[in-house]
């Protein structure tokens, strides 16, 4: 389990974060310009500039930047470059797989063997308060169509809205 976390971890530092760091400009400049947001590794496939997923379109440039570099940062780059190609090959579950920061806390870890690859996910909540520790290393691999996002994400202060 430790080597994978490091693996995840140096995955993240050596290849998102730079990504994330060289988005900031180059989406600037590329929302002045017609970009539909679904293209390019820093843009998101299924949302594009985020028109269609609020229920009012976007007040602009500033909340379509928001959306591509603060909640979203390179999300093609984690759900289609990264992202894991299971081949229609199962995956198994230790834990509860019905955690999460809308749910009730817990843990899982999942794993799935491919011909050439082991993908992984390890998936942590602990409430307390109104609040969490979120925690979710590896790949989105439970409830997961093929390919599985890559996904580094621990927030010690999400809202928490489980039971």
């Amino acid at each position: 389990m430790n080597f994978r976390i490091i693996a995840s971890t140096l995955i993240f530092l050596l290849v998102c974060v730079p990504a994330i760091l060289v988005s900031v400009p180059i989406v600037a400049l590329l929302l002045l310009t017609p970009w539909d947001g679904r293209t390019t590794i820093f843009g998101n496939a299924k949302w594009g500039r985020a028109n269609t997923h609020f229920s009012t379109p976007t007040k602009g440039w500033g909340q379509e930047f928001l959306w591509l570099v603060w909640r979203n940062p390179v999300n093609n780059l984690l759900t289609k470059t990264l992202a894991a190609d299971l081949d229609g090959n199962s995956v198994t579950i230790a834990g509860d797989p019905g955690i999460g920061d809308k749910t009730h806390g817990g843990f899982y870890k999942a794993e799935a063997i491919t011909k050439n690859h082991i993908f992984w996910e390890y998936y942590w909540v602990k409430p307390y308060g109104s609040r969490c520790i979120r925690a979710r290393i590896g790949w989105k691999l439970h409830n997961s169509d093929t390919p599985a996002a890559f996904a580094f994400a621990i927030n010690p202060w999400k809202k928490y809205l489980g039971v």
